[in-house]
């Protein structure tokens, strides 16, 4: 039996998205609705667990956003340890799955040094949030926002406030276009390594400006993409090998039609 954490930024939807993707792959999915720090390891109910299959949990994580994430950390009594300390030892494989949002350049690569082995919890961005799967194919531009919430409902406008349910009827077409899209971007074939490298892909693309008067700051999206792909691949031991890149789009291909 394999155990594997997948920690979601934001709203109950992203738990409902890949709850609802990973079973459809044959995955135990099992989200909890309490934030991890709410729990113990006595709380993971064992009849929930698989013993011949997956066991994937998905839980919400400490904070809302990447930067709340960092200053929660800077208090004394709180440390990564004490937040996931159990984890290591039930879980093989932690990912965290987060939106860029408006954090600044520094807290992105903050982040990223804290959470970059899945070993001990690997971050996978979504840039600008995670949206960005309904909002595929589109090759944008640069585009401004003064708050991320104007792309979200950008976004859920277009879909008529049903963009959960297009990402989860559409989720093997979208992963393999983002996949494909990372590997022309990046060309690299192990997509292990595509995590960093979005990071520093966002850090030079996107352009953050800020007042002393947040209404004011904004953001030049330039880079639209996500790595959470990985996640799923790591989960299905398709990265195994290192050229692992052709392996995941077979993967994907072969669902299009499932």
């Amino acid at each position: 039996m394999s155990n594997i954490l997948l920690l979601t930024e934001g709203s109950v939807d992203e738990q409902d998205i890949f709850s609802e993707a990973f079973s459809r792959y044959g995955i135990n999915s099992i989200p909890i609705k309490k934030r991890i720090i709410d729990l113990d390891i006595g709380q993971f109910c064992e009849s929930e667990l698989s013993t011949d299959k997956l066991n994937v949990f998905i839980i919400q994580g400490p904070r809302n956003r990447i930067h709340d994430f960092l200053k929660f950390l800077e208090d004394p009594n709180i440390s990564i340890e004490k937040i996931f300390g159990y984890q290591y030892a039930f879980f093989q494989k932690i990912f965290l799955v987060y939106d860029v949002d408006h954090n600044d350049y520094k807290d992105v690569e903050q982040m990223y040094k804290l959470f970059s082995d899945e070993s001990q919890g690997l971050l996978l961005l979504s840039s600008p949030c995670i949206e960005v799967l309904a909002d595929f194919n589109k090759c944008r531009g640069t585009t401004k926002y003064h708050r991320l919430s104007e792309y979200k409902s950008e976004i859920n406008n277009f879909y008529h406030g049903r963009t959960k349910e297009f990402i989860i009827n559409n989720f093997n077409e979208i992963m393999l276009y983002f996949l494909k899209k990372n590997y022309h971007d990046f060309k690299e074939p192990n997509i292990m390594e595509h995590p960093n490298l979005i990071v520093n892909k966002i850090n030079n693309l996107n352009e953050r400006v800020n007042f002393k008067n947040k209404e004011l700051s904004y953001v030049y999206y330039r880079y639209f993409s996500t790595v959470v792909y990985v996640a799923l691949a790591s989960a299905l031991s398709l990265t195994k090998e290192i050229n692992n890149y052709e392996i995941v789009k077979s993967f994907f291909e072969s669902h299009l039609k499932n």
